[in-house]
């Protein structure tokens, strides 16, 4: 599964209590409710489902390691990852070829 680099940072050093939305993207053969139900259980809200049958979460910051667990997904990424505007935005997917 692929985590994203600022859900991963965020894993390594979470700020306790801090809240954080994330996009749960479920597999093709994954059950979407299944998946929201399992969020739920590991402290997830869900917020609402997006298509291809992803979900956009919110969460804290030191439960991220119980959604990074959830079978059913694909990739888990910030949930701000739809609100690119700029060009500095994109910095978290930019290969600089370093």
């Amino acid at each position: 599964m692929y985590v994203s680099r600022a859900v991963e940072s965020l894993r390594v050093d979470p700020i306790e209590g801090e809240p954080v939305d994330l996009v749960l993207e479920t597999a093709p053969d994954a059950d979407p409710e299944r998946v929201a139900a399992a969020a739920a259980a590991a402290g997830a809200t869900v917020e609402r489902h997006l298509q291809f049958d992803d979900l956009l979460v919110s969460t804290t910051q030191d439960e991220l390691d119980a959604l990074c667990e959830l079978d059913g997904l694909t990739a888990i990424q910030t949930g701000n990852v739809n609100a690119i505007t700029t060009v500095d935005d994109v910095e978290e997917d930019l290969d600089h070829g370093d």
